[in-house]
C-alpha cells in the first residue's frame, strides 16, 4: 500500500462522533487479518445463488486500553458481491434512493492491490459486517484481504495546542466513521 495514505507520528486528527476530539498519533505499526484463518471460521461454504447474511468480522475491533485507531484497506479474489455494513446496520458504497446495492468485487478491490476508495476506520466498539452474495456459478467459501495501518492515540487535552490547532496553526485530519451520514 502506497505510504502516503497511511498517518504518521505525531499527526493530529480530529475524530467524528463518536469520540468528537483531537488526538495525537504516537505510534503506528501495520496489521494484516484474512477471514478464514479463525479458530471458528466467520464464512461457511455458500451455493450458486446464496447469500451469507451479514456477519460480524469482531476481530477487527480495536483495543480501547490503550485506544487503538485502525485504518483498513479490503480486498476480494472472487468475482461474488461483498456488502458491507460499519457500523452494524449502516450500509456503504451504495446510493441515497437505494443503501443496499453498494458492494465490492474483485474488480473493484482485489485482494492483491486494495483500492483506497473502499477504506475505511475502526476504533473501540466499532467494526465491519459483510454479506456475500455467490453470484458464481460455483460453491464457494468466501475471503476476505484486510491490511491497514494500527495506531496508538493520544486525547490532546491542552487548551493551548487545541486553540493553535483550531486556528490553523498546527495541522489536522479529519476522521469520519462510517462514511457519508444516511438517514435511517
Amino acid at each position: 500500500m502506497d505510504e502516503s495514505l497511511y498517518l504518521r507520528e505525531g499527526f493530529v486528527v480530529w475524530i467524528d462522533d463518536p469520540l468528537s476530539e483531537f488526538h495525537r498519533i504516537v505510534r503506528r505499526e501495520p496489521f494484516d487479518y484474512e477471514t478464514g484463518e479463525e479458530d471458528t471460521a466467520i464464512f461457511s461454504t455458500y451455493a450458486p445463488g446464496a447469500s451469507t447474511g451479514f456477519k460480524t468480522i469482531a476481530a477487527l475491533e480495536p483495543d480501547d486500553k490503550p485506544p487503538h485507531l485502525y485504518q483498513v484497506y479490503w480486498g476480494v479474489a472472487d468475482g461474488n458481491k461483498y456488502y458491507i455494513k460499519i457500523p452494524a446496520g449502516q450500509n456503504r458504497f451504495g446510493i441515497d434512493t437505494d443503501k443496499e446495492i453498494g458492494y465490492v468485487d474483485c474488480k473493484k478491490s482485489p485482494y492483491y492491490d486494495k483500492n483506497p476508495a473502499f477504506m475505511f476506520w475502526l476504533i473501540n466498539e466499532w467494526y465491519p459486517s459483510v454479506s456475500v452474495t455467490n453470484i458464481s456459478a460455483m460453491t464457494i467459501t468466501p475471503k476476505i484481504w484486510f491490511e491497514g495501518m494500527k495506531y496508538d492515540i493520544e486525547p490532546i487535552v491542552d487548551d493551548a495546542t487545541i486553540q493553535a490547532i483550531r486556528s490553523g496553526r498546527i495541522p489536522h485530519r479529519r476522521i469520519f466513521f462510517g462514511g457519508v451520514k444516511n438517514t435511517p
